[in-house]
């Protein structure tokens, strides 16, 4: 049986069968995980998605869920926590960071060695791996983080674990290979560039400033991508959705691109909420809004 090949190669006291997930995700909503792993460094990480690999395991790599949304019904198959942190400063800027580590304390240990680049993730609370996945950053400055990247370390289907060049990872607007390639990423390689504390200082500042729009609490983050020209929140918020409630999700009222937990929402609740945005705005403009979010598990 699968649940027994599991158990005996990952340990038996760190595989748990029904994990809620709601509890991993920043939605705060979404049903059990059939088995549920954490893996706490790249070697663990690695091992996990080999064992299911070689059980011919469905899973998912989980990091900390920030643009997550799980299905009500939950996941099936082998849901892998990674809590990989390690970073390591190298000479001349580079920086090789676990995917699992994540973006605040990436900023905070940079910034502690006079190395600017990665304050474009201020505000994202997510980790390394979906910055690299999502290539997050900041769309007002046009600063990416796949901007920074030199090299990223993967495993693909087969269980090999390979080196990609950042010219193979097809970075583009909210975009990369990995979202449709099926690869899985263990560490990054950056190169980040000397600053002083005051420029790194004033370069967050001008991020947070701003960013003070966005609503605090259990959140997707941005839900849609913003189109040519033109931004998804004030496309939603002129077609009338600001405040919209479906069940216990809303939309936000200090930015409509959020959709906000009021404490009693489910996935389901999210996703008619969603698609009701996307019917709107189609209908009011003519655009089709195309999502930020990553969907999980049965729908």
């Amino acid at each position: 049986m699968i649940e027994e090949e599991l158990v005996k190669k990952l340990g038996f006291n760190k595989v748990k069968i029904n994990e809620p997930l709601a509890s991993h995700v920043y939605m705060k909503v979404g049903g059990p995980a059939d088995f549920y792993y954490e893996a706490t460094d790249a070697r663990e990480l690695t091992e996990a998605i080999k064992v299911a690999i070689k059980t011919s395991t469905t899973f998912v790599i989980l990091g900390n869920g920030s643009n997550v949304l799980i299905s009500d019904k939950g996941v099936r198959g082998l849901v892998i926590k990674n809590n990989a942190k390690e970073v390591k400063f190298l000479p001349h800027g580079f920086v090789e960071v676990d995917s699992g580590v994540e973006n605040a304390a990436l900023i905070t240990a940079a910034k502690n060695r006079g190395l600017t680049g990665v304050e474009r993730l201020i505000k994202v609370p997510g980790t390394v791996g979906g910055a690299v996945f999502m290539n997050a950053g900041d769309t007002v400055r046009q600063e990416f983080f796949g901007d920074l990247v030199v090299l990223v370390e993967i495993i693909d289907g087969q269980g090999n674990v390979k080196k990609l060049r950042k010219e193979d990872c097809w970075f583009g607007y909210r975009v990369s290979r990995f979202q449709t390639s099926g690869e899985i990423i263990l560490k990054v390689k950056l190169q980040l560039k000397q600053a002083t504390k005051e420029e790194i200082e004033s370069k967050a500042k001008d991020i947070l400033v701003r960013k003070v729009q966005q609503p605090p609490g259990p959140t997707l983050g941005s839900t849609f991508k913003n189109p040519p020209d033109n931004f998804a929140g004030k496309l939603i918020e002129e077609a009338g959705l600001k405040g919209k409630q479906v069940g216990g999700a809303k939309i936000s009222e200090k930015h409509a691109n959020f959709i906000i937990n009021t404490g009693c929402a489910t996935a389901s609740d999210v996703k008619a909420l969603i698609e009701l945005m996307k019917s709107e705005v189609k209908k009011k403009f003519g655009i089709n809004l195309e999502g930020e979010i990553r969907y999980l598990g049965e729908w």
